[in-house]
């Protein structure tokens, strides 16, 4: 989790840094995010996928491939020579860590009890915080010294040393059947088509034929899907039917789109806003994830103690404080480091909270497909919240000298505030629930009570008739009355 999120923050601080280097001198200023857009296309389209097959295959050998693939793509970026081959290596990135992400949470929660697991994907969400700190604090002054291509060699050093640790973990495989080759390739299809098509439809034209194609894949692959879907349910399929999933997905999507909008337009407000140098930038930025870094831990103890719902509206209310407080901010100071660390608990405690409960919905042996559903929702949030900020950056709906900026933390605000009034429905929600089931268990627990004083004193009736007739024939005894019934010592 570290090693990718590393090599996802430093690639915010590479795409500007493309606009100057010669390979790129060919390709216009619009098509550098493509630097982006294919390993985020890539990771969403086949986490699902590889969740599934992980748990069916082994999640051992899925991480391993997973981390080699990742490698060999870090090292074709360093030494790409032209921009197809440079894109090239960003998509097997992408495949490489859509097979790490979903195999290395189930392989960690597969491998400890159930009552540590909360802590133990706290620490895991957390992770993603110390892998854009490391990014960010030294990838700007190493990208300053050395070139950006020095970043992907050590992305890929960072992977090489992984891989040296995964034979000795746990097969951790799982009887899970194995799913169909069309099941999983149609929907990452859809998926790569629509996260496209949010991306870039406001560049190329929502009525273009490179968007309206996107747009009709994603409808194909949904047909298909639902096709697909009509047959005898399996696993995936008995997942995607749990409640608490559908709902935590929402929420990830949510989440999603509030997340990816901070990282991608908070280094542009600093470097177009405040005119920051990438290095500084990237000093700023080290704020938000060690806020992440420490908040993530925390919010796993916190559900342990109020449920994963408290952690839910604690992070979206951090955000929506943090958001609010950079709206008041005009220059760099104290007030924004102090913004940037509410919005970076926020976060945080986020992705903890939608994490825990996406994947602790699912039974183990669907760990890695839980996790990737939800990771998949995130980052398909994420490119609608990308998409819609850059929509509102070069259309802003405000007025004022920071016009689109101002427009795009109003978004997040909004989102944020959806997500805390989402959590606190779903609490008076199990509240109501809770209360219903007590009732539920009160009226029988109160017939039982009826039925066993009914019992006691028909038992109690019982025992004074016989005391009545024990006393009788003691006075017939005493009176020197034989009893009828009596039999004699010969008979």
């Amino acid at each position: 989790m570290a090693v990718i999120m590393a090599d996802a923050g430093v690639t915010t601080l590479v795409v500007g840094e493309l606009a100057t280097d010669p390979m790129a001198d060919q390709v216009p200023a619009s098509q550098l995010t493509w630097v982006n857009v294919i390993n985020f296309a890539a990771i969403a389209a086949l986490l699902v996928a590889a969740g599934r097959w992980a748990d069916a295959l082994g999640r051992r050998g899925v991480l391993a491939a997973g981390v080699v693939l990742f490698s060999l793509g870090a090292v074709a970026v360093a030494w790409a020579g032209n921009w197809p081959l440079l894109l090239g290596g960003r998509l097997l990135q992408g495949i490489g860590a859509a097979m790490m992400l979903p195999t290395s949470l189930a392989l960690l929660l597969g491998e400890i009890p159930p009552a540590r697991r909360r802590g133990a994907l706290a620490i895991w969400s957390g992770c993603s915080g110390l892998g854009v700190t490391v990014a960010q604090a030294g990838g700007g002054v190493l990208i300053a010294a050395h070139g950006w291509r020095v970043a992907y060699l050590c992305s890929a050093g960072l992977a090489i040393l992984l891989l040296a640790v995964v034979p000795l973990l746990p097969n951790n495989q799982t009887r899970t059947a194995r799913p169909e080759v069309a099941d999983t390739l149609v929907p990452a299809a859809g998926i790569a088509a629509t996260v496209l098509a949010i991306w870039h439809g406001g560049e190329w034209g929502w009525t273009s034929p490179q968007t309206v194609g996107c747009m009709a894949v994603a409808m194909a692959a949904a047909a298909v899907k639902l096709a697909i879907s009509l047959r005898p349910a399996g696993d995936g399929h008995a997942l995607r039917r749990r409640p608490k999933m559908a709902a935590s997905t929402i929420a990830s999507a949510l989440f999603g789109s509030v997340q990816y909008t901070v990282l991608v337009m908070t280094p542009l407000y600093l470097q177009q806003i405040h005119e920051l140098e990438v290095a500084k930038a990237g000093w700023w930025l080290i704020s938000i994830s060690l806020a992440v870094l420490i908040a993530a831990p925390l919010a796993g103890r916190l559900g342990r103690r109020c449920g994963t719902t408290a952690v839910i509206y604690t992070g979206a209310i951090a955000v929506v404080a943090g958001c609010t407080l950079l709206l008041g901010i005009g220059e760099p100071s104290a007030g924004m480091v102090l913004a940037l660390v509410t919005i970076g608990a926020g976060i945080g405690a986020l992705a903890t909270g939608t994490f825990t409960a996406g994947t602790l919905a699912a039974e183990p042996q669907q760990f890695a497909t839980a996790a990737g559903a939800v990771t998949a929702a995130r980052m398909v949030g994420g490119a609608l919240g990308v998409a819609g900020s850059s929509i509102l950056l070069e259309q802003p709906v405000l007025s004022g000298p920071r016009a689109g900026f101002t427009a795009v933390l109003v978004a997040v605000i909004a989102v944020a505030s959806l997500l805390a009034a989402a959590a606190v429905f779903t609490a008076l929600r199990a509240a109501r629930g809770a209360h219903s089931r007590e009732n539920t268990r009160r009226i029988p627990a109160e017939q039982e009570v009826q039925e066993l004083h009914r019992l006691l004193a028909e038992l109690r009736a019982a025992l004074v008739q016989v005391r009545s007739e024990a006393d009788y024939e003691l006075s017939r005894l005493t009176s020197g009355v034989r009893p009828a019934y009596s039999l004699s010592l010969n008979s």
